[in-house]
């Protein structure tokens, strides 16, 4: 379609709304201009302009925009706008429910989609009642049903309303009959409160109609139409419907039945209509049983031809069966279903020999379901539906279902109720059975009814309901049975006048299939039933077995049929045919007469049942009905009523009543019996009203109607008196007392009806007399309540229960006035203390009566029931009852019908109820009793919401003084805030319930802030107004008030219906603020949460309206008020004692301030409050305080802060709140608000969200930052015992109540989240860390040695699992992030960060992490900065690579050797200077390494990491640029340090597999592939072109700095290669041929050029000297330039390089000190300094050690004490274990078999040197480390090798050393001072290992052809055995000639008195 060119224009008509068919995407057709749509919205059309409109949807009102009018449906609508509640669009043209349901689905729409993403299981059920309303939406709309079924579909559619509503929570709505919705208004509070209540057992049951209430004695109607008929019958047939009762196994209604002649046409559209039905409540089975007889010759051919004639022979016989279970139709219990079904039954062919009853039967037990009914050849098809109601009921309601009069079937019996106009008089009689021996094939009984001469009635008999009745009936005709089976019913109706002289005939007669001869045949046997029985009753209900009579044909005439059979007994039990003669027994001949003689020896037997309303089978009931054919009998059968069965009295109630009160109006005589008939009367009241409640309506009826009796008033008087007045009543009489009381209700009926017809009759005579008799009737029943309560206390509680049923009969007759009175006195006189809940229900009942609606009786009754219920609340008892009293009396008085007089009756009830119901509340508010509750919460209400202005002040004024008017209002607040605010009285879903509650709240709070403002400002009442404020703060805040968390539909009634309240109450709060005045001080702090609370609703109004009240808060902390009165304050009016006050300025609000800062923590964190909010206040503010001079500054500077707290909480809670967000947002914004607290010293705050810092790290296991956040909260503490301050407390640990507790406690998780996250050092090696202050603690505190033995277990085993090989900890990785564009949160936006990676952290996984946190972002590929554009930009860009750490290992450990293990985990941890290259461009090639410049840049971070986060931002970056030189010296030092790892990694375990990356390393840098290995350096950097042109000093240390590189590699490669060699495996044995011979070309290259290097690992060379195998030192030079390279030092000599050439000479020397003096000038070593150079990526810096001088030792000289190498028993294969130590060994000599060790004598205890320790030690006896008081074992070096000789440790990894209390030996020796780190360093010297094969042999080397290789080719000396007293000398040291002991080097005791050796770490910080 195309855009139109002519001018929009507006629309004419603007209640025009459209409503969208399809979808529409007009924002993406027609950008810019088009709207998009979607199927159902509703559009707000304002302009048109040919087939386009252009408007807005009404969801979103904010989009205007054009859409073409094809795809929208105009609607006339009638549009209402309200300022408060907007615009209420109704659609004109559709029903209540048919918007409301599309109400409906849009807000189920709303909750589906919530419900679908959480997988919630409602859904499915939600989506069935969608579709199901909008189909029935469709019904009703289509206007096309009819009344009753368009009424059924707007039910049940209100019921799935309802039901989807409560499924979803949403509100209840209350609703009538027809479902609509009910208007509230028009409503009282309890009723509505009742609705509310009844509401949800509406909802789950479906809807049915008010007479449907279900009881099972509620008539029902049971329609079946016949749809359709397949037979294969030829002759006409009769169609037999009934219902049958399978338990029973009896039919339970008469027949039905249908004819059908041939030629008419099948039975298309005939009805049945069973009535009477009950809904039986024995779990029967119903079937609708259908017989079908065929009416035509005897023997039919199915197959055969049909003859156009009809026969001339008409016999009923059977054809077969058809039923169908219907019980489901006509359930036992719950609602009936109305609905109609349609159901195909296939019929069952008689065979020859079944009867009905069999085949019925038969089909019963079968039952099999149907494969195809279109299959069937003989079937009946018809449909069945239930309709609720008598006959007449639904001849009413359902007229159209009776066109054409269809049949009624009654049931087999008498309905629940007899209605008088239902008068009946059937007789059914059943042919069961007979048996006969001559004739007895082909029997058909003939049934008539006859008089006593024969003579046969007409229309007497007929089969069924639907036919006619006839003179006789003929039975169906079984083939060839001589002992037919009928069971068949028919019915017979004969007039009262000729039932007496009636009875039944039954005429036998065989039929011939041959026509001639059957019309041959005449009867062959005869039967008869009496109808009367012998005793004038009716035929009883029973099985007669009948004399059988045989007719001799020639003598009988069917045309004059003789009446001699009468002369004969019926029944064959009344024949005898014995005959006694002279003693003796003998048979008589059978009686005969005529042409009847009885035959003996054949049967038939018959059942009859008598459904009448006027023949009785009761001999008792008739002799009363019939009381005067028989007077003399009249008081047995008066007396003997009864005892009768009730089922047959209630027949016959009206004839009965008849009777008694003829016999009252006529006997005259007797007083006994009119005694009996009033026992009589109350018999059958009682009968009718509670025996059969059914009987209720009629009994009623026939008082209105039919009864006459018009001086029966009197004697009914007179008896009611006389039984009243006895004094001395038996226990019979009271016992006939109490159910005489029970039928009051209908005895003064008939007294009040009696009379009433006497007067109408005699012109209102005796009128006097009546009122009197009556009068003192009742003044008798009151002064009966006050009898002897222990006697007559059941009678006297009858009384009380029944009596007010009397009210409006009396009213009738008496004075109202006159029966108040009564009652009031009636109920006063009941004894004190008893009956109390009959006394509530007999005033329950009164209050409910018309009585109690007049004026002039409430003024009598209102105060006395208000009194009596105020004591009775005294008493505490039947607090329900008298809530239901109090209830409906509101109710009552809420009418306006009820006269003008229902003020003062309210005045009345506040007066005296009003503070008793208040108090109620509160009681019962702290129990569990919630229907109570409610209940008087309800009467509360009620009674606020009809209290006027005038009532509160006539109420106020009630108050004798204020103290009981402020207890009053303390007590109303209570209630209010504790049952109504607090917690949720009525569930959510009570909507209107709720609304209406907060209305009637709103008024009297508004009430009562008016009378505190004029009663309780002077004096001051603090708590008073205190308790209001609170109260007004709950009332707004409370979640039922909150609209803005409510649908727009819901927000739209609300508003409309009771406007925002929360405005109206917050005006009222500011009021109240403002009249303070000089008081506002008192309500500082304490008010401050609580208006805040209320300030944080998002109303705009509200807010501007409580947010100045903070500033007036300030400033009434800021500046105190002091009285400088001199006269007391007393004798001084208020005025005065204002103008006497003054104000004394203070300078600050602390409290206001910590109490502001605390709350808008906890309520912005909960939810509340907006970024709007924080704008708001901080304009209102900000504005009050630069108007105010004296506390601008300070409260500018606070309203600053709080801005910012704000901002904070707003960031933290939107981060917390969405799923979306990553946990590092959530951890970031929880450290914005840490640093915030901290800056501003709020600990608790700051505590708190330090634990939920932990709780985010303990959800990603970052233990490591876990313990740094604890430490957090432990610096706080102190180690003291002062109790904790409440800021202090932590929630982990509340059992701690002090400092030092709770610190301790903190130490030690903090233990355990370091062991957790592997970094051991932080707890072991940190300065003030948790073991040295814990050990302080222990150890100089409070002396808990067990503790500390504990605490220095734990740390030997932390020490442990730094060095042990078993413990893997992977270095984390370090990456730089920046956050660039507007799409970031705050808190990331255009920031940098270092990041802190996990274990085995690759670039790749962390960048896909960080991009997974950031859906939608983008990465720079390049490390260029961002532009502008970039940083401005609303989308999110990542800027990820990865950065060095810049360690302070030199600082750290004073550039001594350590291990690896303890050097890797400083290398990246405790680090915040990271260093990364960018390459620059150069001009030359990529290949040329002198043109190489790269770009260094150094950053900074704001903490160390790791901290307590994994990230820090970047707080400082400096670029700096790196020459080609000195990027070859740190890329070639870099290779060497990688080197020097995988050959130290090998030491520390030589038993482990090769490492793969050795094999690479090597083959890089032996045999380079791609930038050529070393001699591209010396092309670049040492050719002649380039020194010509760098001659500067500079340039001469980075190329001298350069070729020590080259020259320190080959010792290393050295080392490796033979690490290779020794593991590598046979595939790659040639791989290792090559790179060595490589090895050694480079080498030879190298050594010619740059120098030789001794062997790094001297272990791995080839044996040397002695001296030459000891004199290794390995130390880490730091060279400037950022690179590190190895001063390898030989101790026999000094290595010099020169620019050229470099040589190797040695200097033999006899000892060795741990200092040396070594001065490195002009490239070379000399003999005075050695330079350490630190290496740091930003900076450098030199540490220069001067060496003491030392004498060499010459190789040729004998080394003293040499040790002799241990036997293999000896050996130690493991350390000691865990608390023990290893034993000191007795000799290390070879000893002689069997020679005694000698003791060795006592060695001194030896001073170490000073320079060996960093603290004071001793060595204990067992040779341990003593330190600090504790036994440790002396470290463990580096792993080295003399030459081939095999590892000098154990194979096994060594357990734990002990960490155990030592004893300082006796006397202590002095200890020596400790060295300082700057002047001192530590050598270790390498060991020396012997061969293991024997004692005292020179070593031999392990591989000769690796030591062929061996730059040394000298051999070394034979090492000579030392005799065994020598190794035991005292003087013996451990360090001989530099040379360490190798048991101290594998972690044994030395001996005792061995010197300590040095620990290597002593210098190191803790």
């Amino acid at each position: 379609m195309s855009m139109p060119d002519s001018e929009w224009r507006f629309c004419g008509s603007k209640e025009v709304i459209g409503v969208a068919i399809c979808n529409y995407p007009g924002a993406t057709l027609i950008p810019s201009h088009g709207l998009n749509i979607s199927l159902g919205d509703r559009l707000r059309i304002v302009e048109e302009n040919g087939q386009w409109y252009r408007g807005w949807t009404l969801d979103n009102q904010g989009d205007i925009g054009i859409f073409p009018a094809q795809v929208v449906h105009l609607k006339p609508v009638r549009i209402e706008y309200e300022q408060r509640s907007g615009e209420t669009i109704t659609f004109i043209q559709e029903t209540a429910v048919a918007q409301e349901i599309v109400s409906a689905l849009r807000e189920w729409g709303q909750n589906a989609r919530a419900m679908f993403l959480s997988e919630d299981e409602r859904l499915s059920s939600l989506r069935k009642l969608a579709y199901d309303l909008a189909e029935r939406r469709k019904q009703i709309l289509s206007g096309a049903l009819p009344v009753d079924e368009g009424r059924r579909i707007q039910r049940e559619a209100v019921h799935e309303l309802d039901e989807g509503n409560s499924l979803l929570g949403l509100d209840t709505i209350i609703r009538d009959d027809d479902g609509v919705a009910v208007n509230l208004d028009a409503l009282t509070l309890p009723e509505t409160f009742r609705l509310f209540k009844e509401a949800p057992a509406r909802i789950i049951s479906p809807p049915v109609r008010q007479n449907e209430s279900q009881s099972y004695s509620m008539p029902c109607c049971f329609m079946v139409t016949i749809r359709k008929v397949e037979w294969k019958v030829g002759e006409s047939a009769e169609l037999i419907v009934s219902l049958y009762d399978e338990q029973k196994q009896t039919f339970i209604t008469e027949n039905c039945v249908l004819e059908w002649k041939r030629g008419s046409g099948f039975l298309h559209g005939e009805k049945v209509l069973f009535v009477d039905l009950k809904r039986f409540s024995d779990p029967s089975k119903i079937f609708l049983v259908c017989h079908v007889v065929r009416r035509g010759v005897m023997e039919w051919k199915e197959n055969g031809t049909e003859t156009k004639k009809p026969a001339a022979q008409i016999v009923r016989r059977p054809y077969g069966v058809s039923l169908v279970d219907v019980t489901e139709m006509i359930p036992q219990k719950g609602p009936l279903d109305d609905a109609e079904r349609e159901v195909r039954l296939p019929i069952t062919v008689c065979g020859d020999s079944d009867s009905l009853l069999a085949t019925t039967r038969k089909a019963m037990a079968v039952r099999a379901p149907i494969a195809d009914p279109r299959l069937l050849q003989s079937y009946i098809v018809l449909s069945a539906k239930l309709l609720v109601g008598s006959v007449k009921q639904v001849r009413e309601e359902f007229p159209h279902l009776f066109v054409g009069n269809p049949p009624i079937s009654r049931i087999l019996g008498y309905p629940d109720v007899i209605v008088p106009s239902d008068v009946r008089n059937d007789i059914y009689i059943t042919l069961d059975r007979a048996e006969f021996r001559y004739s007895g094939r082909n029997v058909e009984v003939s049934v008539s009814v006859c008089d006593d001469k024969g003579v046969v009635l007409p229309k007497t008999v007929c089969g069924g309901a639907g036919v006619e009745l006839t003179d006789r009936h003929l039975s169906v005709v079984y083939y060839h049975m001589g002992a037919p089976v009928w069971n068949e019913t028919l019915k017979v109706t004969v007039g009262f006048e000729q039932f007496a002289t009636s009875h039944v005939r039954f005429l036998f007669k065989h039929r011939s299939s041959n026509e001639t001869k059957d019309k041959a045949e005449k009867p062959f046997a005869l039967a008869f039933l009496p109808l009367k029985s012998d005793d004038g009753t009716a035929l009883q209900d029973r099985t007669y077995n009948m004399a059988v009579y045989r007719i001799d044909a020639k003598l009988f005439s069917e045309k004059s049929i003789s009446p001699a059979y009468l002369q004969f007994n019926e029944f064959e039990d009344k024949i005898d045919l014995t005959t006694i003669s002279n003693g003796q027994t003998k048979l008589a001949p059978p009686p005969s007469e005529g042409c009847y003689t009885y035959s003996a020896k054949e049967s038939f037997s018959v059942s009859s049942l008598v459904c009448s309303t006027k023949l009785t089978q009761n001999v008792s009931l008739l002799g009363l009905l019939m009381w005067r054919s028989n007077e003399f009998a009249l008081e047995s059968n008066l007396k003997a009523l009864p005892s009768q069965p009730g089922v047959q009295v209630v027949r016959y109630l009206r004839d009965i009543l008849d009777v008694l009160f003829e016999i009252l109006s006529d006997r005259k005589d007797s007083a006994n019996v009119e005694a009996h008939v009033f026992e009589a009367l109350v018999f059958l009241i009682d009968l009718a009203t509670r025996g059969f409640p059914n009987f209720r309506p009629i009994l009623d009826l026939y008082i209105k109607e039919d009864f006459c009796a018009l001086l029966a008033y009197d004697k009914i008087i007179s008896r009611l008196s006389s039984l009243i007045n006895d004094v001395e009543m038996t226990n019979d009489s009271r016992i006939f007392f109490i159910k005489t009381v029970k039928s009051v209700e209908y005895v003064f009926k008939f007294i009040i009806q009696s009379r009433m017809l006497y007067a109408q009759m005699n012109q209102n005579q005796g009128e006097e007399l009546f009122r009197d008799s009556m009068e003192h009737l009742l003044i008798s029943l009151a002064d009966f309540m006050g009898r002897d309560v222990r006697v007559f206390q059941t009678a006297q509680g009858s009384v009380l229960k029944y009596i007010p049923t009397i009210i409006p009969d009396l009213m009738r007759v008496l004075d109202p006035v006159v029966i108040a009175s009564f009652f009031e006195q009636m109920i006063g006189n009941v004894p004190i203390g008893s009956m109390f809940q009959q006394q509530i229900d007999c005033i329950l009942a009164v209050v409910q009566s018309p009585l109690f609606r007049l004026a002039e009786c409430r003024q009598v009754l209102l105060p006395f029931f208000c009194e009596y219920l105020h004591d009775l609340e005294d008493s505490r008892r039947e607090s329900s009852g008298a809530s239901k009293v109090l209830m409906e009396m509101l109710v009552l008085l809420s009418d306006q019908t009820v006269g003008p007089s229902r003020f003062q009756d309210l005045t009345i009830l506040i007066e005296k109820l009003l503070r008793k119901v208040v108090r109620s509340v509160i009681q019962l508010a702290n129990k569990a009793s919630e229907p109570v509750e409610d209940n008087f919460l309800i009467i509360m209400l009620s009674i606020f919401r009809q209290m006027t202005d005038i009532h509160y002040e006539q109420f106020i004024a009630t108050f004798e003084s204020d103290v009981d008017l402020v207890d009053f209002l303390q007590e109303i607040f209570i209630s209010f805030k504790g049952s109504l605010f607090s917690k949720s009285v009525f569930p959510k879903e009570w909507s209107d319930m709720i609304m209406l509650q907060n209305t009637i709240m709103l008024q009297a709070l508004t009430q009562f802030s008016r009378i505190i403002r004029i009663r309780f400002l002077e004096p001051f009442q603090q708590q008073l107004w205190n308790n209001f404020f609170q109260c007004a703060v709950e009332f707004c805040t409370q979640e039922s008030l909150q609209l803005e968390n409510f649908s727009e539909n819901k927000q739209k009634r609300i508003r409309r219906r009771y406007d925002d309240m929360r405005l109206k109450m917050c005006f009222e709060v500011r009021a109240m603020w403002n009249s303070l005045g000089s008081h506002k001080r008192n309500f500082v702090p304490d008010l401050v949460a609580s208006l805040l609370d209320m300030s944080l609703i998002p109303v705009e109004e509200l807010r501007m309206a409580i947010i100045p009240i903070f500033f007036d808060m300030m400033q009434c902390e800021f500046r105190l008020t002091k009285s400088v009165h001199s006269t007391e304050p007393q004798q001084m009016t208020a005025g005065r004692r204002l103008q006497d006050e003054y104000w004394i300025i203070q300078g600050k609000f602390a409290a206001f301030e910590t109490n502001m800062i605390k709350s808008l923590d906890v309520f912005i964190e909960g939810g509340r409050g907006d970024s709007d909010y924080a704008v708001l206040f901080e304009e209102i503010m900000k504005e009050r305080c630069n108007n105010n001079s004296q506390m601008r500054e300070l409260s500018l500077r606070f309203v600053d802060q709080l801005v910012k707290q704000m901002k904070l909480l707003l960031e933290y809670r939107d981060v917390m709140t969405s799923p979306d967000v990553d946990i590092e947002s959530r951890m970031c914004c929880t450290v914005n608000l840490l640093e915030y607290y901290e800056g501003i010293s709020k600990r608790e705050m700051y505590i708190r969200y330090l634990y939920k810092l932990r709780d985010l790290h303990l959800h990603l296991g970052n233990f490591t930052e876990v313990a740094f956040t604890l430490e957090h909260h432990a610096r706080l503490l102190i180690w003291t015992d002062d109790s904790l301050p409440t800021p202090l407390h932590c929630s982990d640990f509340p059992h701690d109540q002090t400092h030092r507790e709770l610190k301790e406690h903190l130490f030690y998780e903090m233990i355990r989240y370091f062991d957790m996250g592997k970094s051991w050092e932080y707890v072991i090696n940190r300065e003030n860390g948790v073991f040295n202050e814990l050990r302080t603690l222990y150890e100089s505190d409070t002396y808990e040695y067990q503790k500390m033995s504990e605490l220095l277990r734990s740390m030997a085993g932390f020490y442990d699992k730094v060095i042990s090989p078993h413990e893997t900890r992977v270095p984390c990785e370090y990456f730089r992030v920046a956050y660039y564009g507007g799409g970031f949160p705050v808190f990331w936006r255009n920031k940098a960060f270092v990041y802190r990676g996990k274990e085995c952290d690759n670039i790749r996984d962390f960048t896909e992490r960080v991009q997974n946190r950031f859906p939608g972002c983008v990465t720079l590929k390049t490390m260029d900065p961002p532009s502008k554009d970039i940083l401005e930009s609303d989308k999110m860009y990542l800027q990820i690579w990865k950065v060095e750490p810049v360690h302070q290992i030199d600082d750290r450990f004073g550039g001594k050797q350590v291990s690896h293990r303890i050097r890797n985990f400083y290398l990246c941890n405790d680090v915040h200077t990271f260093t990364y290259y960018r390459r620059l461009l150069s001009h030359g090639k990529d290949s040329d390494f002198a043109n190489l410049w790269l770009e260094r840049t150094t950053i900074t971070t704001r903490s160390s990491l790791p901290g307590i986060l994994r990230w820090s931002e970047v707080r400082e970056s400096i670029t700096g640029k790196v020459s080609p030189i000195q990027t070859a010296i740190e890329t070639l030092q870099a290779k060497n340090d990688d080197i020097f790892r995988l050959v130290e990694k090998h030491l520390e375990n030589p038993l482990a597999e090769l490492d793969p990356q050795i094999g690479s390393i090597l083959g890089g840098v032996l045999d380079p592939a791609v930038n050529g290995g070393i001699s591209n350096y010396e092309k670049a950097f040492i050719s002649p072109a380039y020194l010509d042109v760098h001659k500067t000093s500079e340039d001469r240390k980075e190329i001298d700095a350069l070729k020590d590189l080259i020259a320190n590699q080959i010792p290393l490669l050295q080392a490796a290669l033979e690490i290779y060699d020794q593991k590598v495996k046979e595939p790659m044995r040639p791989f290792y041929n090559h790179i060595h011979d490589c090895y050694l070309k480079q080498k030879s290259h190298v050594e010619v050029h740059y120098g030789i290097r001794p062997p790094v690992f001297p272990k791995l060379a080839p044996k040397r000297s002695v001296a030459a195998n000891r004199s290794y030192s390995n130390v880490e030079i730091r060279k400037a330039g950022s690179f590190v390279s190895y001063d390898n030092r030989v101790e026999s000599g000094i290595s010099s390089v020169s620019d050229s050439s470099a040589t190797l000479s040695s200097t033999p020397r006899t000892g060795v000190t741990s200092k040396k003096s070594h001065s490195r000038v002009g490239g070379s070593l000399s003999a005075s300094t050695l330079s350490l150079a630190r290496s740091s990526r930003d900076s450098s810096s030199t540490l220069t050690l001067s060496l003491a001088p030392a004498t060499p030792i010459e190789l040729s000289q004998t080394l003293q004490y040499q040790r002799q190498p241990r036997r293999d028993a000896e050996k130690r294969h493991s350390r000691p274990g865990s608390g023990l130590l290893q034993p000191r060994r007795s000799s290390f000599a070879e000893e002689e078999p069997g020679a005694a060790a000698p003791s060795p004598p006592p060695l001194p205890v030896k001073r170490a040197p000073a320079e060996h320790f960093a603290t004071p030690s001793t060595t204990t006896q067992n040779g341990g480390l003593l330190q600090n008081g504790f036994l440790t074992t002396p470290r463990r070096r580096l792993r080295t090798y003399d030459g081939g000789s095999g590892m000098n440790e154990d194979e096994t990894p060594p357990e734990k050393p002990p960490l155990l209390p030592a004893k300082l030996p006796s006397p202590t020796p002095e200890l020596p001072p400790k060295a300082s780190a700057a002047t001192t360093t530590k050598v270790i010297p390498a060991t020396l290992e012997f061969d293991r094969a024997s004692l005292g042999s020179p070593t031999t080397p392990r591989n000769s052809s690796r030591s062929s290789r061996s730059t040394s080719s000298t051999p070394p000396p034979p090492v000579p055995e030392k005799p065994a007293h020598l190794l035991r000398d005292g003087n013996a040291s451990p360090l001989r000639d530099g040379i360490a002991s190798p048991l101290l080097l594998k972690g044994a005791a030395p001996r005792e008195g061995a010197a300590p050796r040095d620990s290597g770490i002593d210098d190191a910080p803790t």
